[in-house]
C-alpha cells in the first residue's frame, strides 16, 4: 500500500504575505483556507476580538502575533485584518463559534498592512510613513509632526483619528505590521530604547480611541535575552500589549487537517498497520489517535522542530510538505513503522548553505560530521549502522534545540527508541528489549568514535552531542570576533567592564535608558569619597546626569566611537583600549570563558 492510498496530500509550499490581503480575492481565499484549531478558537474569541473592538467599553491594548516562520502568523493576521475589513468574510471562515465571536469586528475596520524591510529608518518614521501614505489612500489627509515639535507621540495619534474619524465616523483603524523582531534586532542600543517607548506609545493609544495596533514577531519579545539590556523599557511596552501565541497545538492541527488530511477508512488502515508496532514504544499505545492523525509525521517531529533555535529557517509546513513530497508515492514498509522523525530534518539543516554564516550552528554541522564519517567508515557492527546514524542526526538536531549549545543535555536511550521509532533485529516485540539494542548502539557508538564529540552524562542518563572535546578556543574566539559586528563588540566590551569596574555588576543605570552609573573615589590625603559619573560612551550624554558632581570618567566605545568634540574639560576622564586587546574581551565575554 502507497502512501498516497492512506493519505489525501496537499502540500504547503507558499509563505504568505501580509499585503496579499489588500486584494479582495485573495483576502477572501485566505479566510476560505485557514484552518482553525480549538485553541486558536478560543483565542480569537476571548482574546483578539475582545481587543480589536470598540463597540463595549474595555481596557484594550495592543496585539503581538507570535510565530515562528512558516507556522501561520502571516496568515493568520491576514485573515483577522481582512475579517475585521470586510464583514461578509465571516461566512467564508472554517470555524462557526469564530464567525459568531467575531461580530462585533466584522466590517467595522480600515486597516493599513505593512512589512517593515531592511532600513535604517527609527520605528516611528516607519510607522507615521505608512499611516501617512495608507491615509492617503483612503481619502484621509494628514501629516505627523516631526520629531523636534513633539516631545511625545501619542498627541499626534490621536490627532491623526480625528481626522480619520471625521471622514469614516462610524469605523476603526487597525495598522498591522509585520516583521517588526527582525526589524528590532537590527537596532543599536540607544536607538533600540526609543523604538521601543514608541511601540509602548501606540500600545497606550489602543485604550480610549477606535486605532488598533496588530504586529507580527517570530519570537515573544518581552523574554528574548537579545533585549535584556533594555528589559526596564521592556517590561513598560509589555504592559500595553497582549500576545498571541501560535503553539505547536495549532501548528499539528494544521499538519493533520489539511497538509496530511484523511477519510475514516484511511484512518482506520494506518490504525491497523501501526498496531503492529505499538508494544515497541513506550506511549505509542496512548497516544495512538496522535499518531493516526499525523501520520506519516512522528509527533515528536513538531515538539522537537518548534525548539530548535533556528528561528529564521523553521518553515516546518514548507519542511514537512517537502519530505511528503519524496514519499508521498512510495510503498508503506510492512516491517517499519514508516515514519517520518526529527532526525529527517538534520538533512535540511547541514545542506543549507546559509547556515555556515552562523558560527555556532555551523560548529554543529562541522562536528556532527566528523561523527558521521566515523561511524560510516569504522562502525563494527553493519547491522546497527543505520540506527547508529539516525542516532547522531537526532543528537545533532538536539543539540540546536538547547539555549546553551555546551550544556550537557541530550536525549537518553528511551527518547531516541520512542521518538525516532527505532527499528532494531529483537527476539520478541517488547519494549525493553528495543531499548537494551539500542543502549547497545550507543555504547558502540561511544567506542567507534573514541568519545569524540560525544558524551553520556551519567546524572540524567541523556547522551548529547559534546561539542567541547577537542576545541580550539583561540581559533574559535578568532573566528567568532570577525563576525560580531561592531555594535555588537562594543556592548559586549562594556559588558566586561560592568563586571570589572562596577562594584554591583547588575546595578541599575542612574539613567533609564543610558550607560550612566554613580560612582566615588577615595580622597586618600583628606580622607574622604568624592561624588561623580561613570559613563560607558561619549561626552555627549553628560548632560543627562543629573545634578553636577566632581568628575566625570568615560570608557569610550573602541570599535564604533561616536563623533565628540573633546572640550579638555577638567574634571573629564578618558579610558580607551586598542580594538585588538577589546576583541579579545569581548570574544572571551561572548564565550563565557574565563579570562
Amino acid at each position: 500500500m502507497r502512501y498516497s492510498e492512506l493519505i489525501q496530500f496537499e502540500p504547503i509550499e507558499t509563505v504568505v504575505q501580509l499585503r496579499e490581503a489588500d486584494s479582495a480575492s485573495e483576502a477572501r481565499r485566505l479566510v476560505e483556507t485557514f484552518v482553525i484549531s480549538d485553541r486558536m478558537a478560543e483565542l480569537l474569541g476571548d482574546l483578539v476580538f475582545p481587543q480589536l473592538q470598540f463597540m463595549k467599553s474595555a481596557e484594550t491594548k495592543g496585539l503581538l502575533v507570535v510565530g515562528n516562520y512558516g507556522t501561520g502568523k502571516s496568515h493568520l493576521m491576514a485573515v483577522i485584518s481582512a475579517i475585521a475589513e470586510n464583514g461578509e468574510l465571516v461566512t467564508a471562515l472554517t470555524n462557526y463559534e469564530v464567525g459568531a465571536s467575531a461580530a462585533d469586528i466584522a466590517g467595522r475596520f480600515r486597516v493599513i498592512r505593512a512589512e517593515i524591510g531592511s532600513t535604517t529608518m527609527s520605528l516611528r518614521d516607519i510607522v507615521c510613513s505608512v499611516l501617512e501614505d495608507g491615509l492617503s489612500k483612503l481619502g484621509v489627509t494628514f501629516e505627523f509632526p516631526s520629531t523636534a515639535d513633539r516631545h511625545e507621540n501619542k498627541s499626534s495619534l490621536e490627532e491623526m483619528m480625528a481626522a480619520f474619524q471625521s471622514v469614516y465616523a462610524d469605523r476603526g483603524l487597525i495598522l498591522v505590521l509585520d516583521e517588526l523582531l527582525d526589524y528590532l534586532r537590527s537596532r543599536v542600543d540607544q536607538a533600540l530604547s526609543l523604538d521601543l517607548s514608541f511601540l509602548r506609545e501606540l500600545g497606550e493609544v489602543c485604550k480610549g480611541s477606535r486605532f488598533r495596533f496588530l504586529a507580527g514577531v517570530q519570537e515573544s519579545l518581552f523574554d528574548n535575552p537579545r533585549f535584556q539590556f533594555v528589559a526596564d523599557t521592556l517590561r513598560r511596552v509589555k504592559d500595553r500589549f497582549e500576545q498571541v501565541r501560535i503553539a505547536r497545538d495549532d501548528v499539528a492541527f494544521v499538519v493533520a487537517e489539511r497538509l496530511l488530511k484523511k477519510d475514516a477508512k484511511q484512518q482506520g488502515l494506518i490504525r491497523e498497520h501501526l498496531k503492529q508496532f505499538a508494544l515497541l514504544y513506550g506511549s505509542m499505545n496512548e497516544r495512538m489517535e496522535e499518531f493516526v492523525r499525523l501520520f506519516p509525521v512522528h509527533p515528536a517531529y513538531l515538539d522537537t522542530f518548534e525548539r530548535v533555535y533556528v528561528a529564521e529557517k523553521r518553515e516546518v509546513l514548507k519542511t514537512l510538505s517537502a519530505a511528503m513530497r519524496r514519499i508521498i508515492d512510495q510503498e508503506v514498509p510492512t516491517n517499519d513503522t514508516g515514519l517520518i522523525a526529527y532526525d529527517s530534518y538534520w538533512a535540511v539543516l547541514r545542506d543549507n548553505p546559509s547556515f555556515r554564516s552562523d558560527p555556532t550552528i555551523k560548529e554543529v554541522i562541522d562536528r556532527s560530521g566528523v561523527l558521521d564519517a566515523r561511524v560510516q567508515q569504522a562502525f563494527t557492527r553493519p547491522q546497527y549502522r543505520p540506527a547508529a546514524i539516525r542516532i547522531v542526526h537526532a543528537l545533532s538536531v538536539h543539540r540546536l534545540t538547547t539555549a546553551d549549545i555546551y550544556a550537557p543535555i541530550g536525549a537518553t536511550a528511551e527518547e531516541l527508541r520512542d521518538d525516532l521509532c527505532l527499528m532494531l533485529p529483537v527476539p520478541e516485540k517488547d519494549a525493553g528489549f528495543l531499548r537494551t539494542l539500542v543502549e547497545t548502539v550507543l555504547r558502540e557508538l561511544l567506542r567507534t568514535v573514541s568519545g569524540q564529540f560525544l558524551s553520556f552524562n551519567k546524572e540524567n542518563g541523556q547522551y548529547y552531542l559534546d561539542l567541547k572535546k577537542d576545541i580550539d578556543f583561540d581559533s574559535l574566539i578568532e573566528k567568532r570576533g570577525e563576525v560580531l559586528g561592531d555594535a555588537q563588540l562594543d556592548r559586549y566590551y562594556f559588558d566586561a567592564l560592568r563586571r570589572v569596574v562596577l562594584e554591583d555588576p547588575e546595578a541599575p543605570a542612574y539613567v533609564t535608558g543610558y550607560r550612566i552609573w554613580e560612582y566615588e573615589i577615595e580622597w586618600r590625603e583628606h580622607r574622604a569619597m568624592r561624588g561623580g559619573y561613570l559613563f560607558f560612551g561619549a561626552p555627549t550624554e553628560r548632560s543627562t546626569a543629573q545634578p553636577p558632581r566632581d568628575f566625570y570618567l568615560y570608557f569610550l566605545q573602541p570599535f564604533d566611537p561616536p563623533y565628540f568634540k573633546d572640550e579638555k574639560k577638567a574634571d573629564e576622564v578618558f579610558f580607551s583600549r586598542l580594538r585588538a586587546e577589546c576583541l579579545q574581551v569581548v570574544s572571551r565575554v561572548y564565550w563565557r570563558e574565563p579570562e
